[in-house]
C-alpha cells in the first residue's frame, strides 16, 4: 500500500470518528487538524505521489496548491448540484460538508491505490530524517514566539514578547545565511519567518479590519446561515470566499472569524517558499534565499494580504501557476492539469489579479516570439499561443457569463485605475498624493507622518529602482548572448555584468520574458484598490524578488558579499514592522497594533488615527450590536468618519434599519442619536473626512453635556436628544 494511501485512510477515518455524537478529550483538536489536512493536503498528496517517484519540497508545494484548488472545485460542484436539483441536503451544513469531502478524497484514494503498482514514492519520514530535528524545532520556535506575543497583547496589553519575536525574526535569516553553508535549511527558515510575520499580524487583531476582510466575512457567513452559496457579482462571485472559507469553518469546527485569522495565513505562508524555488532554478541558492526573505518582509504583504483572503489566494495560486509553467521537468499531462487548475483558481479567487496575470503571459508570449526570430541559442517558448488564448477565453466566460456583471465591473475598474495612475487628472493617484503631502499636519518628507513611514516609502522606491537595474542588466546579458556577430560585446558583458549568472537565465526565454511582463506593473503600484501597492508588490515580487538582491549582493568582492542586502533587509523589517516605533521613537507606526495600549493612553492624534484605522475594539462591536438590536427603525445616528460601527458580527433576530450621518460639531445637542465609538472618545476629535492614507480632517468634538447618555461600554458612548 502506498504511503499516501495509508496516510489518507488514516486521516479520513479519524475525521469520520470526530463526527460521531460523543464527547472525548481532544476530539475538537483532531477534527480541526484532520479537516485542515483533507482540504489542504490529502488530495494533492495522493495525486503528486501517484505521478512523481520522489516526494520533494516542490512536490509538497504542488500537493498543497492542488489540494486547495481541488477543494474549491469539489465545493463549487456540490453547491451547483444542490442549486440545480434542489435536494433536501444543503451542502454547507454538517455532517453533509464533511461527507462530501471525505467521499471525494476516498474516491481519489481508491484510484491511487488501484493504479499504483508499488509504493515507490519516498516517504515524508525519510525526507525529514535528513534534517536535524533540533534545528527544525528552533526555527519553528520563531512563529510560536510571534503567536504567543500576539496573544499576550490581546489578553494583557503586554508587547515585550512581540518585540522580542520581531527581533528574532529579523536575526534568523542572517544567522542561517552565514551558518548554513549548504543552504539545507533555507526553505524552512523562509517558512518560519513567513509564518511569524503573517500569524502575528492576524492573531493580534481582535476583529477583522482594513481591506476587504469584513466584506469577505459577510459573504462566507451568509453561506453558513443559508447552507448554500448563490454567486453574485464581484466579491461574492469568488468560490475562494463563497465555498472554501465556509468549508474550512465546517470541517475544522472552527468559528468563521478564526478561519479567516488562521487558515489563510497558514496557506499564504508558503508563497515565499515558492518564490525561493522559482529563483533557485535560475540563480544561486543564496540569492534565492534572500529573495524569499525579501518577499515576505514587505510590510504590505504580511499586514494587508494576510487579511485579504481573495487577493492573497489569487497571489497564492499565481505563484503555483508560475512554478508549473516554468517547471519543464514535470510530466506533460501532469503539468497541463496543474496549469489549468491553478489558473482557474486564480480567476475564481480574485477578479482583478486574473487579468493582470494574463497580461503578463501575453507579454511573455509576444517577447518569446520576437526572441525566437531575432536571437540565437534561446529555448523554444513553453507559453503557447493556444494556452494564452485559452486563459483569456476562460476569463471572459467566467466573468462575463457565469457571474453576475463581474466582467464589465473589472473592465471599468482597471481602466479607471490605470488612467488614474498614469494620467494627471484631478482624481489621479499622483495628484491626490501631492494634495495630501502639501496639506496641513501631514508630517515630514514626502508627506509621511513619521520617520518609519519615510523609510517605508523610500524602501519601496529603492526596491523599484534596484529591481529595474537588476532586470535590465540580466536582460542585457540575455539579449547579448543571442547576438552571434558581436562577440567582443558579449565577452565584455560576461566579464562585467553579473559574472557567474546561471546559463538557465540566459537561455530560458519563458522565465526572462515572464519576469519582464510582471515588471511592467511597477508603474501601477501607486494606484488605488485593484492596483494598490499591497496587491502589486505581492504579485510581481513572486518572480522579481531575485533581481534587487542581484544588485545588492557583490559577486566580485567576497568580503562584502550579501552584507548590503542582509543589512537593508534587517533594518527595513525592524522599522516597517513597528518595532522601532514601539521600542524607541514612539511615533506613528506602520504597524501600530503592536503598541496599542501606549497609543491609546499617551499617543498623539495622528498615532491614534493610524491605530484605529488598523484595528477594531470589542467595545465598538458590543455597542454596534446594541444599536442594531434596540434602536427603532428609521433612527438617525450621528457618527464621525473614523468612528467604528461594526455590524458584521451581530447575531440577533431583530436588525434595526438606521440612517448614519456625520456629526456637526457646531451643534451641541443634535436631534436623534449620537454614537461616539472608542476612536472618538480616545482622540477627543470629530473626524470629518478621510483625506487619504492615515490622514483625517478633524475638529473639536462636542461634549454633549445636554444630551442623555443611553448606553456606554466605557470608551463607547451613545447620546440621545429629542
Amino acid at each position: 500500500m502506498p504511503d499516501s494511501v495509508r496516510f489518507s485512510l488514516f486521516v479520513l477515518s479519524l475525521h469520520l470518528l470526530t463526527l460521531l455524537p460523543v464527547n472525548l478529550p481532544g476530539i475538537s483538536i483532531i477534527q480541526g487538524v484532520t479537516g485542515f489536512l483533507i482540504l489542504s493536503f490529502i488530495p494533492g498528496f495522493l495525486f503528486v505521489s501517484y505521478v512523481l517517484d520522489r516526494f520533494t519540497l516542490t512536490g509538497f508545494l504542488y500537493a498543497v496548491g492542488f489540494s486547495v484548488a481541488f477543494s474549491m472545485f469539489i465545493g463549487s460542484s456540490a453547491n451547483a448540484a444542490y442549486l440545480g436539483f434542489s435536494t433536501d441536503l444543503a451542502p454547507f451544513t454538517q455532517p453533509t460538508m464533511s461527507m462530501i469531502y471525505v467521499a471525494a478524497s476516498a474516491v481519489l484514494t481508491g484510484f491511487v491505490w488501484t493504479a499504483t503498482e508499488q509504493a515507490n514514492t519516498q516517504s515524508l519520514v525519510d525526507r525529514l530524517s535528513d534534517y536535524d530535528v533540533r534545528i527544525l524545532l528552533l526555527l519553528m520556535f520563531v512563529p510560536t514566539l510571534a503567536v504567543s506575543g500576539a496573544v499576550f497583547i490581546n489578553q494583557y496589553g503586554f508587547n515585550q514578547l512581540t518585540l522580542l519575536a520581531i527581533a528574532c525574526t529579523a536575526s534568523v535569516p542572517v544567522l542561517v545565511y552565514y551558518f548554513d553553508e549548504r543552504g539545507k535549511y533555507y526553505p524552512v527558515t523562509i517558512a518560519a519567518v513567513s509564518l511569524a510575520l503573517l500569524l502575528q499580524n492576524t492573531v493580534i487583531m481582535t476583529y477583522l479590519n482594513r481591506g476587504d476582510g469584513r466584506a469577505e466575512y459577510v459573504i462566507a457567513d451568509t453561506v453558513l446561515e443559508n447552507g448554500y452559496w448563490i454567486p453574485g457579482a464581484a466579491k461574492d462571485a469568488m468560490p475562494r470566499i463563497g465555498v472554501l472559507q465556509p468549508a474550512y469553518s465546517l470541517l475544522t469546527d472552527t468559528s468563521l472569524l478564526w478561519t479567516f485569522k488562521l487558515f489563510h495565513p497558514l496557506l499564504f505562508a508558503i508563497v515565499p517558499v515558492v518564490t525561493y524555488l522559482l529563483a533557485s532554478r535560475y540563480f544561486s541558492k543564496d540569492i534565492a534565499f534572500l529573495a524569499g526573505i525579501l518577499y515576505i518582509i514587505l510590510p504590505q504583504t504580511y499586514t494587508i494580504i494576510s487579511r485579504n483572503t481573495r487577493t492573497g489566494a489569487a497571489i497564492f495560486f499565481t505563484s503555483f501557476l508560475f512554478l508549473a509553467l516554468l517547471n519543464t521537468d514535470l510530466p506533460d499531462r501532469f503539468r497541463r492539469l496543474l496549469v489549468l487548475a491553478f489558473f482557474w483558481s486564480v480567476i475564481t479567487s480574485h477578479y482583478g489579479v486574473g487579468p493582470l496575470v494574463v497580461f503578463a503571459l501575453v507579454v511573455a508570449y509576444s517577447l518569446n516570439v520576437l526572441a525566437s526570430i531575432l536571437l540565437d541559442g534561446k529555448r523554444p517558448s513553453e507559453l503557447q499561443l493556444t494556452r494564452v488564448a485559452f486563459f483569456t477565453t476562460l476569463i471572459v466566460v467566467w466573468y462575463g457569463f457565469l457571474t453576475n456583471g463581474t466582467f464589465s465591473f473589472i473592465a471599468n475598474s482597471i481602466y479607471r485605475q490605470i488612467s488614474g495612475s498614469l494620467f494627471f487628472t484631478p482624481q489621479s493617484t499622483a495628484v491626490r498624493s501631492v494634495n495630501i503631502a502639501t496639506g496641513e499636519a501631514t508630517g515630514g518628507a514626502f508627506g509621511m507622518p513619521a520617520g518609519s513611514y519615510e523609510i517605508l516609502f523610500i524602501g519601496h522606491a529603492l526596491l523599484g529602482v534596484f529591481t529595474s537595474i537588476g532586470i535590465s542588466l540580466v536582460y542585457l546579458r540575455y539579449f547579448g548572448h543571442g547576438i552571434p556577430y558581436l562577440l567582443n560585446i558579449q565577452h565584455w558583458i560576461d566579464r562585467n555584468v553579473f559574472p557567474g549568472l546561471s546559463d538557465d537565465v540566459l537561455e530560458d526565454s519563458n522565465y526572462v520574458h515572464l519576469a519582464v511582463g510582471m515588471f511592467l506593473f511597477f508603474p501601477l503600484s501607486a494606484g488605488p484598490q485593484i492596483l494598490s501597492p499591497g496587491r502589486l508588490f505581492a504579485l510581481v515580487m513572486i518572480i522579481l524578488a531575485p533581481f534587487p538582491i542581484l544588485v545588492l549582493r557583490s559577486v566580485r568582492v567576497k568580503r562584502i558579499g550579501a552584507k548590503p542586502a542582509l543589512t537593508l533587509i534587517v533594518i527595513f523589517l525592524l522599522v516597517t514592522s513597528g518595532f522601532v516605533s514601539a521600542a524607541a521613537t514612539h511615533d506613528v507606526s506602520p504597524q501600530p497594533i503592536i503598541d496599542g495600549d501606549r497609543i491609546i493612553e499617551d499617543g498623539s492624534n495622528q498615532e491614534q488615527f493610524s491605530y484605529y484605522r488598523a484595528t477594531a475594539s470589542r467595545n465598538s462591536v458590543i455597542a454596534s450590536n446594541f444599536i442594531l438590536g434596540h434602536f427603532p427603525d428609521g433612527a438617525t445616528v450621528h457618527r464621525t468618519a473614523l468612528g467604528k460601527f461594526i455590524s458584521v458580527f451581530y447575531e440577533g433576530d431583530r436588525y434595526a434599519n438606521i440612517q448614519s450621518v456625520g456629526i456637526d460639531s457646531s451643534v451641541e445637542s443634535p436631534s436623534g442619536y449620537v454614537y461616539l465609538s472608542e476612536p472618538d472618545t480616545v482622540t477627543g476629535v470629530n473626524t470629518v473626512s478621510h483625506l487619504g492614507f492615515i490622514f483625517y480632517s478633524h475638529e473639536p468634538l462636542p461634549s454633549y453635556t445636554e444630551s442623555n447618555t443611553v448606553y456606554t461600554t466605557g470608551r463607547d458612548k451613545i447620546h440621545y436628544d429629542r
